[in-house]
């Protein structure tokens, strides 16, 4: 009796405790600072190197193609503060159905009538820069209002020159009226 008794607290110790220790360890939390609704901070590094801070605003839609397919459009559109190179930076993110989580970048490969995926840009102030167009990276939908949306991103985008700009921030949009 003893010798199972024994074998059982072994398998105890030595299998069950281990197991659950390494099962049950806490996701890392996101650190973004609490922004203000209708705010966006973020940093941006690669050709320009700076942190801005600006307005954060959406609109969402619903497109109809032609067999009778329907993809929901979420439109982000940030526009910093104050006189930074940055003008403007807008992401359109298109999915059958629209939820919080984490949203990749996909190569666009043509037109953009029908991409499911999240495509962006970047316009910068003066008259001979290059407009900046996603690469890769991410959005991620913390929480979804119909009336706002918090989230963060971390993207790169690179311009016909191969420069790039890597942003990263997050974001407490209000809804486009």
């Amino acid at each position: 009796m003893i010798p199972i008794v024994r074998k059982s607290l072994k398998l105890f110790f030595f299998g069950f405790i281990p197991l659950f220790l390494l099962s049950s360890g806490s996701k890392p939390t996101v650190d973004y600072s609490a922004l203000k609704s209708g705010s966006c901070k973020f940093n941006v590094t690669g050709k320009y190197n700076l942190s801005i801070e600006g307005v954060a605003t959406f609109q969402n839609s619903v497109d109809e193609d032609e067999l009778g397919n329907r993809r929901n459009k979420l439109m982000l559109n940030f526009v910093p503060n104050g006189n930074v190179e940055v003008q403007t930076i807008e992401f359109v993110i298109a999915q059958n159905e629209m939820l919080s989580g984490f949203y990749r970048i996909k190569t666009l490969n043509g037109f953009i009538n029908g991409f499911d995926g999240v495509y962006g840009f970047a316009d910068i102030a003066g008259a001979n820069e290059l407009p900046f167009f996603i690469k890769t990276g991410g959005v991620r939908i913390h929480k979804s209002y119909d009336d706002a949306i918090d989230g963060s991103l971390e993207v790169q985008f690179k311009n016909a020159n191969g420069e790039s700009l890597n942003i990263k921030g997050s974001f407490s949009a209000d809804i486009k009226i």
